[in-house]
C-alpha cells in the first residue's frame, strides 16, 4: 500500500452505530491515508453503479450481510476489502474499531493475512436454452446474472410443495451426466458460506483456502442423497423441471429472482476472488469456535 493509503469507506449508515462512529473514524482516517470515496450504499444496489476511483483499501462498516452485499459490489476493481464489525457475529467483519485502530500500522504496511475468497458466478437461462455447456449458450438466453460469495439457494417457496430439478456437474453434452432430485430445494455454497445456510441443512464446513463449491440438497426425497464438493473449476447446472408459484434462486440471503419449470441455472467460479484482510490476531479456526461454537462440549465449555 501506499505509505498515505488511498481509502474508500463503505458504511451502512442505516446502522444508528455506525453513522456515530464515522463522526470520529473520517478525521482519523484522514491523518492516514485519504478517503477518495465515500459512496452512498442505497446507489450501489441500483443497476447503473457508480464508478469507484482508484485506492488500496475498502473499509466497510456494518456487519456480516454489508460484507455480502459490498463483496458484490467491489470484488472486480481487485481492491482488498476489511470489514469493521456494527454487527452479531463479525465472521466476515474480523476488525472492531479498537482493533483498527490498534493493527492500523501493520494494515497499511500490508503484514496482515490476506485471503483470496472465491465469488460464484449465478446465471438464469430461459427455457429455450439447450442443456449444455454456459460458454456455448446464447447470452440472449441469459435472464439474469447476479455475484456471490456465500451462496446460490433454491427453495421450493409456496405452496410448499417439493420441486423437481435435476443438475450436472461440469456439463457438457445434453443430459450427459445429470442427476434428478426432488426435494425443498438446494443450496449451492462456497467456503466461506459453508458455516451459513449449509451448514444449518447438514453440509460440510470448508476451510477458506479451498477451491471448492459444495452442493447441499435441502430435505432430499432420498436417504442416498448427500451433500458432495467439487473443484471450483467446474461449472454447475441446475435444471428446474417442477417448480412452485413461489420458488425462488436466492443469493447471499439478500437478491432474488423467481424461477419458473424449465429455466436452467449454471453456477460457476467467478472470475475474481474478493481479497479479505484477517485480523492479525485471529485466526479462521479460533474464530469458528469462538463466535460459532465450533466442537463446543455439551457443558457449553469452548476452546480457549
Amino acid at each position: 500500500m501506499h505509505d498515505a493509503p488511498r481509502l474508500i469507506i463503505l458504511a451502512n449508515t442505516s446502522k444508528p452505530q455506525v453513522t456515530a462512529a464515522l463522526r470520529d473514524l473520517r478525521p482519523w482516517l484522514a491523518e492516514r491515508g485519504t478517503i477518495v470515496a465515500e459512496p452512498d450504499l442505497d446507489t450501489l444496489s441500483a443497476t447503473e453503479k457508480p464508478a469507484l476511483p482508484e485506492a488500496d483499501l475498502a473499509l466497510v462498516l456494518g456487519g456480516d450481510g454489508t460484507m455480502l452485499s459490498q463483496a458484490r459490489y467491489i470484488v472486480d476493481y481487485g481492491i482488498p476489502i476489511l470489514g469493521v464489525n456494527f454487527g452479531k457475529i463479525g465472521f466476515l467483519a474480523e476488525f472492531d474499531l479498537n482493533a483498527l485502530h490498534q493493527h492500523w500500522d501493520t494494515i497499511v504496511a500490508g503484514r496482515c493475512r490476506t485471503t483470496r475468497r472465491l465469488m460464484l458466478e449465478i446465471m438464469v437461462f430461459n427455457t429455450q436454452a439447450a442443456d449444455c455447456c454456459v460458454d456455448e449458450l446464447d447470452a440472449d438466453n441469459c435472464r439474469f446474472r447476479a455475484l456471490g460469495l456465500n451462496d446460490a439457494v433454491i427453495n421450493a417457496g409456496e405452496p410448499f410443495r417439493m420441486i423437481e430439478l435435476e443438475f450436472a456437474v461440469q456439463p457438457t453434452d445434453r443430459n450427459a451426466g445429470t442427476t434428478h432430485f426432488s426435494g425443498d430445494g438446494v443450496i449451492i455454497a462456497t467456503p466461506s458460506g459453508s458455516t451459513a445456510h449449509n451448514v444449518s441443512a447438514g453440509g460440510p464446513i470448508i476451510s477458506p483456502g479451498i477451491e471448492a463449491m459444495c452442493f447441499t440438497p435441502i430435505c432430499p426425497h432420498s436417504l442416498a442423497f448427500r451433500p458432495i464438493i467439487v473443484h471450483a473449476d467446474e461449472g454447475v447446472r441446475l435444471r428446474v423441471n417442477r417448480a412452485n408459484p413461489g420458488t425462488h434462486l436466492v443469493i447471499d440471503g439478500q437478491v432474488s429472482r423467481k424461477l419458473k419449470s424449465g429455466e436452467q441455472v449454471y453456477i460457476r467460479r467467478h472470475a475474481k476472488p474478493l481479497i479479505l484482510i484477517q485480523h492479525p490476531e485471529v485466526d479462521y479456526w479460533h474464530m469458528l469456535a469462538q463466535k460459532m461454537h465450533w466442537a463446543a462440549s455439551p457443558g457449553g465449555n469452548n476452546h480457549s
